[in-house]
Formats: C-alpha cells, structure tokens, sequence
C-alpha cells in the first residue's frame, strides 16, 4: 500500500472513529485504553473501527448489517456464498484446481447478491455514495492486496486462508510494488459497473431511493457524475467522508489537537487532490 492511501485511510479512521488528540484507534470497539476526546466533544467514549457508521457500514462482504445481525465478527454463511460463486465462475488454475481462481465477474455477482439481500431484510439500509464505495473497494483490496504476488492471482485457498483463518497460505507473497487508490478505484470499478448498484438508502417503507444528487435518472438509463476516472478519485465520495462523517465539532478545537485534526484533513485530501478542501459537518456522539 503507497503512502498517500495508508496515511489517507487511517487518517480518515482516526477523524471518523479514533482519539485524534492522543493518535489512538481501536480496530474493534472502544477500548478503556482509548480515552474520550477532551471534553467528550463526541461522546463519552472513542468507540473504534467496529462501530456502525462513519467507518463500518452495511453490505459488507463477510459481516451482516448492524441492524439485522452481527456486523462484528466473520459470518461462515455469507463467505460460503462468495465460494459458491466461485465455483460457477472463476478462473481455472493448474495448481488449485478447475474454478478455483477469484475474478471480477464473481465479486461483481457477490456483492449485487449481498446488496439485494440487505436492501430486502434490512430496512434502515444506508448505502450512500462513501459506503457504497468503501463496499466496493473491499473487492478492489482483495483481489490487489491478497492475490499472491507471484503470479498475481487469489485462489480459493489463499482467500479461506486469509479471511475464514485469519493467516497468509503457504508460498503466500505480498505484491513487489506499493498498491494505491487507483488500482483499487480501477477493479472496483470494473466489479460495479458488470452489475451496477446505485448509491441510496432505504425509506422507511423498505423501498430504495436512489441518491439523486449522485446521478442523472432519464427513463432508460442511470448515469454517474464522476469528476475523475474512478469511483474513488469521485469528489461525492470525498466529500462524504470527509463532510458527513467527520464530526464538525473537530473544526472548533484548538492547539495539540487541531494541528493533528488539520494534519489528518489534509491525508484525507491528498487522495483527491482535484477536489475542493472537505469542511467537515458531520454529527457528534453517533
């Protein structure tokens, strides 16, 4: 992973779900090792990565959607799906076998799959252009960063190693050069656009409202707004970030803490450097 990305994501990870004055962050849940920020400006606890919104959000490749199941922890079920796929249409390999390789076209059939079972069953489904895009770019992540660098390919071991056991395969090799965000904005991408789905949310009555601020709707035809080549290069994706799930109250901090708070902004920034500085204006304590 290049620098701009690594700095970018946890830079966003700590403004989002960290404690910026101290630079900590839990990759899971608050921690009593985490304390809150000063004068609890956004809640009484750092509640980490794991919390729903901001950072975690639905349609997740192995977790179910915080309002109708466990979004924490690795669900067998839903992985077995992404393997059943697999099995139809993945790549052939001389070593791991007929269908055994992880392509496009099998994340691209997963996640629609995975969106139209949470847009069914979940009716406080919020998938907004940031989240909808941080879904997709677990397809680009995992098919740069956990292919095998010596051939470049993600077996079906490889991947059930990786994300069922939580350890690298044998004669497992990371990639020789840094990965950066156009190489995941490009093969996330291209798993969106085989089987589209739109940014949005659902109403109330569990019908899904497309994010018409996001797209152009004629009768035939949904087209995307983009302002650069990639899904992740999209100043709607940066601004949903760094705007709406960016507390505000940051933004009136002083000394220590608003130096590191302008430091992080800015990582965040340098990813989309053709876009206008993020304001941040999100809510506090959620």
């Amino acid at each position: 992973m290049d620098y701009d990305l690594a700095s970018g994501l946890t830079a966003f990870g700590m403004l989002a779900r960290g404690n910026s004055f101290t630079d900590q962050l839990s990759i899971g849940l608050d921690s009593k090792l985490i304390p809150p920020l000063p004068g609890n400006i956004d809640g009484n606890m750092t509640r980490g990565l794991a919390a729903h919104g901001r950072f975690e959000g639905d349609v997740s490749m192995t977790r179910q959607d915080w309002a109708i199941g466990d979004n924490i922890h690795f669900q067998p079920e839903l992985f077995a799906q992404l393997l059943d796929i697999v099995a139809q249409v993945g790549n052939d390999s001389e070593v791991t076998g007929p269908k055994s390789i992880v392509n496009v076209e099998a994340l691209s059939q997963f996640k629609l799959k995975r969106f139209l079972e949470s847009q069914s069953q979940n009716v406080e489904l919020q998938y907004h252009i940031g989240r909808q895009t941080l879904s997709y770019g677990e397809t680009g992540f995992t098919l740069n960063f956990f292919a095998n660098g010596t051939d470049g390919t993600l077996s079906v071991p490889a991947m059930t190693s990786i994300f069922r056991d939580q350890t690298f395969a044998p004669n497992w090799f990371r990639r020789s050069s840094p990965g950066t965000i156009d190489l995941i904005g490009d093969t996330s991408d291209q798993v969106l656009f085989a089987n589209p789905v739109f940014p949005g949310a659902n109403a109330p009555n569990g019908t899904y409202i497309i994010d018409q601020d996001i797209f152009e709707v004629s009768e035939t035809h949904l087209d995307i707004r983009l302002c650069s080549k990639t899904l992740f290069q999209d100043c709607a994706f940066y601004n949903n970030l760094a705007v709406d799930n960016v507390p505000g109250v940051l933004l009136n901090t002083t000394g220590v803490l608003k130096d590191n708070v302008d430091f992080l902004l800015n990582a965040i920034h340098n990813l989309f450097p053709t876009c206008p500085p993020a304001v941040p204006n999100g809510a506090a304590n959620v």
